[in-house]
């Protein structure tokens, strides 16, 4: 600790980071790297133009990496101390009065709040609380206001579809969110929240300009289905991180030289920035589900939306050509089947992995994998009960399927669905049903229409979009 608090307990946040850099010696980058974190977040950090929150996981992603550094450097840190150290640094700033109005307006329009209603409760006029809403007047206790807003929420919207609209927008499960309503709400009104607008873009993008075509017609082409047999024993177990490299290959290469048509079911929660780093093991996993793909296999995938979004929409990139193929169905779970593991199941007709770890160490986990018949229908059967209680993640409309689209539009209130077109992209344009659903309309190669009714991902496209 003494190398740390050098001048004593008055060193900021950004100077202990900058501290534990010239410890290590290790560039913004390798902190980065370590702590799974973007460089511009961690650059924000040391710059001290942004600080986390205690106890939040981005203080957390920190600790972890400088933690991780300080094995690889054989300097062998404690990990405690490095939270305390940094836990110290974190002062309770005031309400930032810009996050407070965006986090405001975010609850008004996903609620459908009435103007009138609220100024009523909270004892202002409406025009002073549209001033607000425009940042031109600020309340003289912007603490006693946010508390009030809370407590209006509480005792006005408290009804199931409610509560799910605010667990969707605070990242907190219903569960969670029941516990300890205005503590959350609290919380989230008066923090900052994280601008994906870049991970968003670059996802949009990428969609933008694939061309299933080019895919299909060159991808393909180089790719040969393998037909060699292949000897697996009944079962087989692996632990760690390379352990579940090697079950998940090994899982791969069976449903592919197996002769079963059967549906493949992926689920996994686990974490994927570790597995993201690694290009070559990343390669071979697309390239193999490319092979799926031209076997002709559908898969049935559970999403994992508890995830930061950066890493939902790093997964759902990475799935974009068997997106636009048709050949995945996707589904989430409205809560998180676990708050102690992290868990996978992917299954074929032929064989199936599956593991766990522990949330808070990821290398302490286990990854099993068998063919056995019996064990096969088990895991059938659960995989059949997770489909059963997962939500679609979206609705799919193919080329083929233009005029299904077509009546579903028609169906909805037109009234209430606003096209938006942006100049950032050429083949893609957008449907917004305020509060409902939001559709990415891909005009060529091929046309296709992906209507996301899940609040988490539409409400950070449609931010995207309104910003």
């Amino acid at each position: 600790m003494s190398q740390i608090y050098e001048k004593g307990d008055f060193m900021n946040f950004s100077e202990i980071l900058n501290n534990y850099l010239n410890i290590l010696n290790c560039s913004a980058q390798d902190l980065a790297n370590s702590s799974n974190l973007s460089p511009t977040l961690v650059s924000r950090y040391l710059n001290n133009k942004r600080t986390p929150r205690q106890k939040s996981e981005y203080l957390n992603k920190l600790v972890d990496g400088i933690y991780n550094l300080s094995l690889k450097n054989n300097l062998n840190l404690n990990r405690e101390e490095i939270l305390e150290a940094l836990n110290r640094s974190i002062i309770v700033e005031s309400i930032d009065f810009d996050d407070f109005v965006d986090n405001f307006n975010c609850l008004i329009v996903e609620l459908k709040i009435n103007i009138s209603d609220i100024a009523n409760y909270v004892g202002y006029d409406t025009s002073f609380i549209s001033k607000v809403r425009n940042k031109k007047r600020k309340p003289s206790d912007l603490n006693d206001f946010s508390q009030k807003i809370v407590d209006f929420i509480e005792e006005k919207y408290n009804t199931n579809e409610s509560i799910e609209i605010i667990s969707s927008i605070t990242n907190c499960t219903s569960k969670d969110l029941n516990k300890n309503f205005k503590a959350v709400l609290y919380k989230w009104l008066v923090s900052h929240q994280e601008n994906h607008s870049e991970i968003i873009k670059t996802f949009l993008q990428r969609l933008d300009t694939f061309d299933l075509n080019d895919y299909t017609g060159i991808d393909f082409k180089k790719v040969k289905v393998p037909t060699s047999p292949i000897i697996l024993k009944n079962s087989k177990v692996f632990f760690g991180t390379e352990g579940r490299k090697k079950a998940e290959a090994d899982f791969l290469k069976t449903t592919l030289l197996s002769k079963s048509k059967e549906p493949i079911f992926f689920y996994s929660n686990l974490p994927i920035a570790k597995a993201a780093q690694d290009e070559t093991f990343k390669n071979k996993w697309m390239l193999a589900i490319t092979m799926v793909l031209k076997k002709g296999l559908h898969l049935n995938m559970i999403h994992d939306i508890d995830r930061p979004l950066n890493e939902m929409l790093l997964g759902l990139e990475s799935w974009i050509p068997i997106y636009m193929t048709g050949s995945i169905s996707p589904y989430y779970f409205k809560d998180p089947p676990s708050n102690m593991f992290y868990e996978s199941l992917y299954l074929s007709g032929s064989i199936c992995v599956s593991g766990n770890c522990l949330k808070n160490n990821d290398e302490n986990s286990k990854f099993y994998l068998t063919t056995k018949t019996d064990e096969l229908n088990f895991y059938k059967e659960k995989a059949k009960n997770m489909l059963s209680h997962a939500k679609p993640l979206m609705t799919i409309f193919k080329e083929k399927d233009k005029s299904e689209f077509d009546e579903f539009i028609k169906i909805e209130k037109k009234s209430n669905i606003k096209k938006i077109e942006n100049n950032s992209f050429k083949n893609i344009d957008f449907y917004v049903f305020k509060n409902k659903w939001i559709s990415i309309n891909k005009k060529t190669s091929p046309e296709m229409h992906f209507v996301i009714y899940n609040q988490k991902l539409r409400g950070a496209i449609e931010a995207f979009l309104t910003k």
